[in-house]
């Protein structure tokens, strides 16, 4: 019954994306990644289930391909792909099958294919549409009527710029094996000892015992090391109140495009470390997890400009102001370099215990008001934006 229901939905979703090529259609390999070519539409359909019991929510990061051998845990990332479209890439994890079929392993061999009379990499539903394969039909002998190959959850779709269907470059990280990805080069002078990740693979989240060589401090609530240099500036900042606690261990992480940066990974914030010896002490940056958060719909429009005063900033580079407490907040607290640009407007939330909450996204934090601490220290607080990154990514429990 399951299976039923969810190929009805994805079939649902493939109709209602027409299909307007402007690019060659044929699956193209690169070199050094398993990669091919194909359409993709957003996938939308923001309330209901994903294949693998995942409630769709706006702006979600989240892929579907034709296969429901590809497809990952409930919030996990066994599967993984990188979608590039116009020089833009992005990863996400496969949670839902579709569109049209659910048994089109196309980035597989022909040997190994459902279709083994087609290409690897040709989607099934692209050579009914465009060469009236299977006379014209899916799987499950419906009109194909577009050439979609993967489904984009809305959040993948905004962040690599794309505003209706269009063709795309998928690499099937899962089949590009650690040893065939590229050599690295040496770690740096002082951190020959640091672990190397890869993007799609679980950071050193586990505690850890502390390190005492003079590089690091250790932090006893979570069991982490945290090298001086982003010590000096997380206590310079605000500690825990803006960045939280460490969740990880200092590491290497590699990219699928070759970028290497020194991260770690704080509950409010992922921080990295700037070692290529450019600038001294090190630059230490936040990464833009704004930006991977939600945002009420309404907030999230763009404001007409105004005149600033004493109690209201407006910026032109997000079309989004900022105002009253929270602008205090964000003025004393570090401002455009810690937090970013505001990303929304304020919007307020009652949550499940009945408590309200008023809420402004930056590019680099949640900012949270809430009315039953005014007076304290708590009234104003930042959302645990990398925490909830990692659990959405299977790699932390709740």
């Amino acid at each position: 019954m399951l299976l039923v229901l969810t190929c009805s939905r994805l079939a649902l979703s493939a109709a209602a994306s027409p299909a307007t090529p402007r690019s060659n259609p044929q699956p193209t390999s690169a070199a050094a990644a398993v990669t091919f070519r194909v359409y993709g539409y957003d996938e939308g359909l923001v309330g209901s289930s994903t294949a693998n019991g995942h409630v769709i929510e706006s702006n979600d990061h989240f892929v579907a391909l034709p296969c429901f051998c590809v497809l990952s845990s409930l919030g996990g990332s066994e599967f993984q792909v990188k979608i590039t479209y116009n020089g833009t890439s992005v990863t996400a994890p496969v949670w839902d099958v579709g569109p049209w079929n659910v048994d089109d392993n196309y980035w597989d061999p022909p040997e190994q294919r459902r279709w083994p009379d087609l290409p690897q990499g040709l989607p099934e539903a692209q050579a009914a549409y465009e060469n009236d394969y299977n006379n014209g039909q899916d799987g499950w002998d419906r009109q194909v009527s577009s050439p979609g190959g993967i489904d984009i959850g809305d959040g993948t779709f905004a962040d690599l710029g794309m505003t209706g269907s269009d063709w795309v470059d998928v690499t099937f990280l899962w089949l590009q094996p650690a040893q065939q990805r590229f050599d690295l080069p040496p770690l740096p002078d002082h951190w020959g000892d640091i672990p190397t990740v890869w993007e799609d693979e679980r950071p050193p989240l586990d505690s850890a015992g502390p390190i005492s060589d003079g590089r690091y401090g250790y932090v006893w609530e979570t069991g982490h090391n945290v090298p001086d240099e982003i010590l000096d500036y997380w206590y310079a900042n605000g500690g825990w109140r803006t960045f939280g606690l460490p969740l990880s261990e200092f590491y290497r992480e590699v990219h699928y495009d070759g970028t290497i940066r020194y991260v770690q990974i704080f509950e409010r914030s992922i921080l990295s470390l700037d070692l290529s010896g450019d600038t001294s002490p090190p630059l230490v940056i936040g990464d833009l997890l704004g930006y991977t958060t939600y945002i009420n719909p309404e907030a999230a429009q763009p404001v007409e400009p105004f005149d600033n005063w004493a109690s209201a900033t407006y910026f032109p580079a997000t079309g989004h102001s900022l105002q009253n407490g929270f602008k205090a907040y964000w003025e004393s607290h570090g401002g455009l370099y810690v937090f970013g640009y505001p990303l929304s407007e304020e919007w307020s939330y009652t949550n499940e215990d009945g408590r309200k909450v008023v809420m402004q996204v930056f590019e680099r934090a949640r900012f949270e008001w809430w009315p039953d601490m005014v007076g304290t220290d708590a009234e104003i607080t930042l959302g645990l934006l990398a925490r909830e990154l990692m659990i959405d990514k299977g790699w932390l429990d709740e």
